[in-house]
């Protein structure tokens, strides 16, 4: 049994090692249909269908009101009821690495600015350094520089005419702030690597307990964050020990229903089960998954364990670059012999420092809460985990 374990985890990790570095990236487009309901009597319900353009309008009305989200505010205009090309819906689809470099740039200049006055009214003591000014251009900025005005910006920046942005745009910007710092030639991770603790700990205060928000008329505004916008900049997949550990936590949240630290951290290397499932009609015609018990500690000792009791994650052979079963073999070849059959943790401190063919990517000690807690407050902010928590939801109820 361990030789085949052994054989399988090697498949994973040659697969993933000869596309990972450098990894691939595939844009998508995802059409949100947005369902506006008015007041008993007052207008019918309209659902404007982005895929296939047109407006679906229940009654007999000669206008009704089309509302549109775009990324920094919700435009109201009037529109015929007859079906009719319109404005897509305009969340982000995709990541702008000029808007997060924009954004720092109108930030940068309003602060110093402030800056300058500050200094102005104060007298310079004997010695005193040059005054503290932001660079425009992201890449030459120190780390400490960058680390200090990031966790600024998250409470001083605003948009072009003065308003204060929602913590999933926030973490929208940041993300296009990061992709843009990777395609200019920077390796810097701001969102994992310990230079940055300061941005991580204010970004975290930000997001905490953040809720998609629902508009008066009734509808749900998505967040401006998507699961291909992490795989875009680079915080999904194997690139490093922190991407691949936030991956494992993103996959666990999202097929696993795990939503709390809590239940996050009871998760362990001897609980989390590789299953493989054989066609009836075709044994040659075989699927793997990774099984996880839902309400681990729940369950009464010698109770009968069915299929319906595990929540599952799917192989993804046609993309292995994002398959779960290859990056959850891929996690346990770069994990300590040791670690392996642990029943009291599973996510793993990464080592301080690795390289992409070290042999060891974490030590035998587990992440900390406070870790824990931030990768966690990141990804319960993007769109499908919103969505797959909203399916739960409701089929329980």
């Amino acid at each position: 049994i361990l030789g085949l374990h052994s054989v399988i985890i090697n498949e994973a990790v040659q697969t993933l090692a000869s596309a990972l570095f450098p990894a691939q990236f595939v844009n998508g487009n995802i059409h949100i249909p947005v369902a506006v309901q008015y007041p008993a009597g007052a207008q019918p319900v309209q659902i404007w269908d982005p895929q296939h353009h047109v407006v679906h309008t229940s009654g007999g009305t000669e206008q009704v009101r089309a509302v549109l989200c775009s990324s920094q505010a919700v435009q109201v205009t009037e529109v015929d009821a007859t079906p009719q090309p319109s404005a897509e819906l305009l969340l982000p689809m995709m990541l702008k690495p000029d808007e997060g470099l924009d954004v720092w740039r109108i930030w940068a200049q309003s602060k110093n600015t402030e800056l300058e006055k500050d200094n102005q009214t104060r007298l310079a003591p004997i010695g005193r350094r040059q005054p503290l000014r932001f660079q425009e251009d992201l890449v030459s900025c120190a780390v400490a520089e960058l680390n200090m005005g990031l966790s600024l910006m998250i409470q001083e920046a605003r948009g072009l005419e003065g308003e204060s942005f929602q913590p999933d745009m926030l973490y929208y910007i940041f993300l296009c702030i990061q992709k843009y710092l990777f395609e200019n030639g920077r390796v810097d991770d701001i969102f994992s690597d310990q230079y940055y603790l300061r941005f991580s700990q204010c970004l975290h205060r930000v997001l905490d307990g953040w809720k998609p928000h629902v508009h008066p008329l009734g509808y749900v505004i998505p967040s401006h964050v998507t699961e291909e916008m992490l795989w875009e900049c680079k915080q999904l997949g194997a690139h490093s020990p922190n991407t691949l550990l936030s991956t494992l936590m993103f996959f666990n949240t999202k097929y696993f229903q795990l939503r709390t630290v809590e239940q996050h951290m009871k998760v362990a290397f001897s609980k989390v089960l590789r299953h493989t499932k054989k066609n009836p009609s075709n044994p040659k015609d075989k699927s793997t998954t990774i099984r996880y018990l839902k309400g681990v500690g729940l369950h009464q000792v010698g109770q009968k364990v069915t299929d319906d009791m595990y929540e599952e994650q799917a192989e993804d052979p046609e993309n292995p670059l994002r398959c779960p079963i290859k990056l959850y073999d891929f996690y346990l070849f770069k994990c300590p012999l040791s670690a392996k059959g642990r029943n009291d943790t599973f996510y793993l401190m990464p080592e301080a420092v690795v390289a992409p063919n070290s042999p060891i990517w974490y030590s035998t000690q587990p992440i900390t809460r406070e870790q824990l807690e931030h990768m966690l407050t990141r990804i319960l902010a993007v769109r499908e985990i919103q969505e797959a928590i909203a399916m739960a939801t409701e089929s329980v109820q």
